[in-house]
């Protein structure tokens, strides 16, 4: 096979979240994924409010929570909302997350992009909190001399980079929360004002990545690292006079605390669950909507190359053996496919495809557990979740790990993930 298709086939099938750029590429999936409609409810509650709102999406990692941001951001900016995207991951360390840094972050790349648009904020109030942590930050030049979005680039830096100058900048700012969140309040005022000058009628901030954390215990509270920041910071987070979106781990949305965010935050988190390929557990039927939508991410792709079906798949067997691995999962089918090339080339035979799921069956049995494989048994056999004060904890390893997935199709079920190996079978054990 010509190796620069190889090379293009492989390019397009990019796990990377879509952007709003590459709208010709999206499938739309909320009939296979049981109408969530998550977009269009989210957009709803933001133009609807007469007052900013604070909303909280989660779901699991892959299953396409950023490409419906994105697709939210392009809604939002068709109506003349400007919208910050801010990824989290540009400035903060995952495995160590906390309010400051978030605060950090947003304000970091809303300045950015605002002066993309040619907007460029004062650093107002900041000036006042610059100071105290010069001896943190190495450095004795002023914000007016390099400006707010130089000055924060130098501190986000300095908080991803170094656990011991994040421990400090935390400490200086631990008592000083509300006065840097005035601050940042008095320079999102201030684009609030610049932005309608220009005829945007409201700004959002979209906050990515939040769901990407490492969930471990936290050293503040006798608590996980999520559930202080969503629970224990919410006062923070939701004190910025804008509208805002925060992503979350899914393991939060389906715990003991998903009431209590949804008071907090004035409404349940939105979920964007799983594709339906099958149906639930114990019969899964098979269910052709789910996997000809996972066909149509196929042949659109492919179509942008271009190449066929049958220059990419030995057989259409192939290719449906590979929708029936991803669980529904976008960005898995997109990293099972460029598994399925590395090393084979096209077009992808049966062998490559089950080379690339011996991969994957082998990363999540090096992570379970003895313990996690009652509750794996359980959701095999009913598709429900038994969950108690007991286990509680491995089934949210269960759900971050995407052990087991969510859907959301007439009811909410769950499924084991395809890659997920099954225990061994034992020997009937019968004498002769």
């Amino acid at each position: 096979m010509d190796a620069d298709l190889t090379k293009k086939v492989y390019q397009v099938f990019d796990p990377a979240p879509l952007r709003s750029t590459q709208a010709d590429l999206y499938i739309d999936l909320d009939p296979v994924r049981g109408n969530a409609n998550v977009v269009t409810r989210l957009a709803d509650r933001i133009v609807l409010s007469n007052k900013p709102t604070c909303q909280i999406i989660a779901g699991h990692r892959g299953c396409g929570k950023s490409t419906e941001l994105c697709r939210l951001q392009r809604r939002l900016s068709d109506q003349g909302i400007f919208v910050v995207y801010c990824k989290a991951d540009e400035d903060i360390d995952r495995n160590d997350v906390d309010f400051p840094e978030v605060l950090v972050a947003i304000i970091r790349q809303m300045a950015k992009q605002l002066k993309d648009l040619g907007i460029s904020l004062k650093p107002g109030y900041f000036k006042d909190r610059w100071d105290r942590l010069k001896n943190v930050l190495g450095s004795e030049v002023s914000l007016d001399e390099i400006g707010l979005e130089a000055g924060l680039v130098k501190l986000a830096l300095t908080v991803k980079s170094s656990p011991d100058a994040r421990m400090e900048i935390r400490k200086l700012l631990e008592p000083d929360t509300a006065n840097w969140v005035q601050a940042a309040n008095d320079v999102i005022g201030q684009a609030k004002i610049e932005l309608i000058a220009k005829g945007f009628s409201d700004m959002v901030i979209i906050v990515d990545d939040l769901d990407k954390m490492v969930n471990r215990p936290s050293v503040e509270a006798d608590c996980s690292t999520a559930e202080y920041l969503f629970v224990n910071r919410e006062a923070q987070l939701t004190a910025f006079v804008c509208h805002l979106v925060y992503t979350m781990p899914i393991s939060l949305a389906y715990s003991a605390q998903e009431q209590t965010i949804a008071n907090l935050y004035g409404g349940h988190p939105s979920v964007v669950p799983m594709t339906k390929l099958a149906g639930m557990p114990p019969g899964r039927k098979p269910h052709p909507g789910g996997a000809a939508k996972f066909a149509e991410i196929i042949q659109t792709r492919l179509a942008t190359v271009p190449a066929s079906e049958d220059q990419v798949f030995a057989s259409p067997e192939v290719q449906d053996e590979l929708i029936r691995l991803s669980g529904g999962q976008p960005r898995e089918l997109m990293i099972l496919i460029r598994d399925a090339i590395i090393g084979n080339g096209l077009p992808i035979a049966p062998a490559a495809v089950e080379r690339a799921a011996r991969d994957g069956r082998q990363a999540y049995g090096r992570q379970l557990q003895a313990e996690h494989m009652p509750i794996l048994d359980n959701v095999r056999k009913n598709g429900k979740l038994a969950r108690d004060s007991k286990n509680d904890t491995l089934v949210r390893e269960l759900l971050e790990s995407r052990a087991i997935l969510q859907y959301e199709n007439d009811v909410e079920w769950y499924d084991v993930n395809p890659l997920v190996p099954e225990p061994p079978r034992k020997a009937s054990g019968k004498k002769q």
